[in-house]
């Protein structure tokens, strides 16, 4: 038996912390996040491996058998995999860590005449602080960052059921196992050289989508003195859309004591590698300040906010919502090229905006960039 624990900061998963624990079941807010967002997952349009395997497995196990080769150890193999979503258990993480989610593969092995029966459980976590936004950040980007969140956890367990399914090596590998000897859980890539690949450009897709742009900057040792540098990451000439009132939001990774300034039209970054043998990396996000903008400086009528604030907590139907959408589409308070709108599949996380924005706790622009991130992804046509 062995666990592989892997803890993310942020996007992108780096840290492994040890997790020997029994499985313990989400609590019901977890579950309703994890459904929510794995909903919105499935509905949004950007370019992403097909994850579709591991999604499966949260309903029923897969079952996957083949034959080794004449001269190998064992005959055959029979592996059963199931994915669970499990509560997330902040006391196993380092206090300096923040960490979004994590994953546990652990299969028991059974042998018997040259037959070898494997039964792996795939766990998945999630973390409900992180994921519920109390740290006042863009609305728009908190939502893609959520997605890459569960997208990063999701290539885990797929990208380890691939192994499973047509990996010639682990197969071989396999084959050739001895009794007392570990499965091989690293085609998991607790590395992240597929993933970090793989989400970056999947982040890009929704930023792009949601009318801003995603810059990506790694920085290797040579380019430090004795850890520490600053660097030049872009310059607004190249992004002109941008030049004039942006706002930018940047995430690192095996970067700390990080700040950035801009010189000009230049934008560096200052900071120092936590591990001088990794390089460390840095996402900016650059959005217009525009987009959140009431398009016509229109107030809104309050009756808009009083329909929100019922809608959310379920004492008016969806239908009332989506004319008081329409009213906003109408008056160029949000943008849209549709005349009526259709939502195919309403995000829960919405409901909680409108009951903020109704509450006061969020200003009218953060909400309308709510909807408008809506409209940009597809979800609102």
């Amino acid at each position: 038996m062995k666990y592989v624990p892997v803890f993310s900061v942020l996007l992108l998963i780096v840290n492994i912390v040890p997790a020997y624990a029994l499985y313990e079941p989400p609590t019901s807010q977890e579950k309703t996040n994890f459904d929510q967002l794995l909903a919105q997952f499935e509905t949004v349009d950007a370019p992403k491996k097909d994850v579709s395997d591991v999604i499966e497995t949260f309903q029923k196990p897969m079952v996957n058998t083949f034959f080794c080769n004449l001269h190998d150890t064992n005959n055959q193999i029979t592996t059963t995999i199931n994915t669970k979503l499990a509560k997330f258990d902040k006391n196993t993480i380092n206090q300096d860590l923040v960490t979004s989610g994590s994953y546990t593969w652990h299969c028991s092995k059974t042998m018997q005449n040259g037959k070898i029966s494997l039964d792996c459980n795939n766990e998945l976590r999630i973390n409900p602080e992180i994921i519920s936004n109390d740290t006042q950040i863009d609305p728009q980007l908190h939502n893609i960052e959520n997605l890459v969140v569960l997208y990063h956890e999701l290539l885990h367990g797929q990208l380890m059921i691939d192994a499973i399914k047509s990996s010639p090596l682990w197969q071989q590998e396999t084959c050739n196992l001895q009794s007392g000897e570990n499965i091989d859980y690293s085609f998991a890539d607790p590395d992240h050289k597929i993933i970090n690949y793989l989400q970056t450009q999947f982040a890009s897709a929704l930023v792009d989508k949601a009318g801003g742009k995603m810059i990506t900057k790694e920085i290797s040792s040579g380019e430090t003195n004795n850890g520490t540098f600053t660097i030049k990451v872009f310059s607004f000439t190249d992004y002109p859309t941008f030049e004039n009132s942006s706002k930018i939001t940047f995430r690192t990774n095996n970067i700390s004591e990080n700040s950035f300034f801009q010189v000009k039209n230049d934008v560096f970054l200052s900071g120092h590698l936590k591990d001088e043998t990794k390089p460390g990396i840095a996402w900016f996000y650059l959005f217009n300040n525009e987009r959140t903008q009431n398009m016509t400086n229109e107030p809104i009528p309050a009756w808009i906010k009083q329909v929100a604030g019922k809608w959310s907590n379920g004492n008016v139907q969806d239908e009332y919502f989506y004319a008081a959408i329409d009213y906003l589409m109408e008056h160029n308070i949000i943008s849209s090229n549709n005349e009526k709108t259709t939502i195919s599949t309403m995000p829960h996380w919405l409901q909680k905006s409108a009951y903020l924005w109704f509450a006061g706790e969020i200003d009218d622009s953060t909400f309308v960039s709510s909807i408008q991130y809506m409209i940009s992804s597809g979800i609102i046509h």
